[in-house]
């Protein structure tokens, strides 16, 4: 009987779950406009089907507030979901002046997109 971390196409499935965070600025103080949150839950869906596409992740859900809506995604590599993301990002009217925020050693590392 094969144990499931005997298939190779599983090594990835090991590696332990990392977070990447996307924060997108909203345009008022608070939790965006009505068609901008409705913007942002397409934008998510195509976001989402991505990285999932790709094989690098998943989209974890969202929080909006203070301005701000922060996405959050999780895979085995960060970097890779960030690569799969970053056309899409820039592409993306609702991407303007956002930034990225990562886990490295515990800590949070942020970067302008």
């Amino acid at each position: 009987m094969a144990n499931a971390g005997d298939d190779p196409d599983d090594a990835d499935d090991d590696a332990p779950e990392q977070d990447l965070l996307i924060v997108l600025k909203l345009s008022n103080r608070q939790m965006g406009t009505n068609q901008e949150r409705a913007d942002l839950e397409a934008f998510t869906d195509d976001l989402d089907a991505a990285v999932r596409d790709a094989g690098v992740g998943e989209y974890d859900g969202d929080e909006l507030g203070g301005g701000e809506c922060s996405l959050f995604f999780c895979g085995p590599d960060p970097d890779r979901m960030l690569a799969v993301l970053l056309p899409l990002l820039k592409r993306s009217p609702l991407a303007r002046g956002a930034h990225v925020v990562r886990m490295v050693d515990g800590a949070p590392r942020r970067a302008p997109l």
